[in-house]
């Protein structure tokens, strides 16, 4: 398996760099697959630390970061980061799969196929794929526990945060502009956010499969769990209430009053980059799977006792445009 040069959409010569064995073992429930830039080894460190490999192994879970090449001064917000770098952390810790196209967030859906296609390939017995960018806070404890306790019949299925009804943005001046030829409908199809799913491995084969036979289009999250889902019939299931939006409810997560008595009543939210608070939110996750903790009451919940922003679009950089802050009292009346 090491490394393979096989078609990945309209890259005929696509090959991985580096490509590692984590399925080494028949009982895997499910692969979790997190895009990263390879600039990111401290935000891939603090997972590595705070969702160690002994837990996932315990959880019958294997955990995989997909990169790209950035050995370029044209990255944009990041730095390049030199080839030998990776190969070097890959060494040490086994966990890395590596395309030989260009880091570029117009490559994402290169990256988001090869991320499905590396799992129908080499880790086929895996049930579920769990795919997540590394800077959104995942309770892969409660994700993987709500998998195997409440969808473990699922099958070709999509679970995570829906949108439906979605707009392309048309404003020219946006980084995220799409123009009519390249996706000509008012809505986008109904898909589910790439921060963090889950998805059965039979839709993600079913997904690489039809890829391609389409045009590319560069926004992953809709292309591939949106376009391709919906041609080849992959049902898209919305957990958006165990999802939030608002960084601020990720904090009050951790700084309410007995906070650490507490799961957090999210699966998945935003860190917004704060690599502090992601580290918080992983520690505490894994404390509440060590000590198991209490669930708040809806009385108590976070969304009431917190500070949050209404009608901010999850597609929009979150935490940014318009909002109302709304207080609760400590009573949530």
């Amino acid at each position: 398996m090491y490394p393979s040069r096989l078609p990945l959409l309209d890259l005929p010569n696509f090959a991985y760099i580096i490509n590692n064995d984590i399925c080494d073992f028949d009982d895997v429930y499910a692969v979790v697959i997190i895009h990263t830039h390879p600039a990111n080894r401290e935000v891939r460190d603090i997972w590595r630390k705070n969702v160690p490999d002994e837990d996932l192994r315990d959880l019958a879970m294997r955990r995989v970061f997909l990169l790209a090449r950035a050995e370029w001064d044209d990255q944009e917000l990041y730095h390049k980061t030199p080839q030998w770098r990776i190969a070097q952390e890959s060494a040490e810790f086994h966990d890395i799969v590596q395309g030989n196209f260009k880091e570029h967030y117009h490559n994402l859906t290169y990256k988001h196929v090869m991320g499905l296609q590396w799992v129908t390939r080499h880790c086929s017995q895996a049930k579920f794929v769990i795919k997540m960018d590394d800077d959104i806070a995942v309770d892969l404890y409660q994700f993987r526990d709500k998998l195997k306790t409440r969808y473990r019949e699922k099958k070709n299925s999509i679970l995570g945060l829906l949108q439906i009804e979605a707009k392309p943005v048309r404003h020219k001046a946006s980084k995220w502009y799409v123009n009519k030829e390249e996706y000509a409908d008012k809505f986008y199809a109904s898909f589910v956010s790439g921060w963090a799913y889950a998805m059965t491995t039979d839709a993600a084969k079913a997904i690489v499969e039809e890829s391609f036979k389409h045009p590319y289009f560069w926004i992953d999250d809709v292309h591939v769990t949106g376009t391709l889902a919906e041609i080849v019939g992959v049902r898209r299931e919305g957990l958006n209430r165990f999802y939030t939006i608002h960084v601020d409810h990720m904090l009050c997560c951790l700084d309410l009053p007995n906070s650490a008595d507490y799961y957090c009543d999210f699966l998945a939210g935003p860190s917004e980059d704060d690599l502090d608070l992601l580290a918080r939110a992983l520690q505490h996750a894994r404390s509440c799977y060590i000590n198991p903790c209490q669930r708040r009451p809806p009385e108590a919940s976070v969304a009431k006792m917190c500070v949050r922003a209404k009608n901010s679009n999850p597609l929009a950089p979150v935490g940014h445009g318009h909002g109302e802050i709304v207080r609760v009292s400590k009573t949530g009346k």
